[in-house]
């Protein structure tokens, strides 16, 4: 089996706020990409225009937008944490 760990970012403490404000920046843009997806139904990616119900295309459009503000999200909570000094043992 293996050992995964979620992905977690180490940061000193005085770094710490300012990344967690910028992930949560980061997402807002993507976040607002899902919300008109999901309220008109329609996903345009710039190159191809797909309406809801049409395929796969607005749902691989959709789920690809949600994992990014997920991602960002995920790095403005709990994917941050304080870096500490002592050296982990393996």
């Amino acid at each position: 089996m293996s050992n995964r760990t979620p992905l977690v970012v180490y940061l000193e403490k005085k770094y710490l706020l300012a990344f967690r404000i910028i992930m949560l920046m980061a997402s807002l843009p993507f976040l607002h990409d899902v919300y008109l997806i999901m309220a008109s139904g329609i996903a345009d990616s710039g190159e191809y225009i797909v309406q809801r119900g049409d395929g796969w295309g607005y749902y691989a459009y959709l789920f690809k937008k949600s994992a990014f503000a997920f991602l960002f999200i995920w790095l403005a909570t709990l994917g941050t944490k304080e870096k500490s000094d002592t050296p982990k043992s393996e």
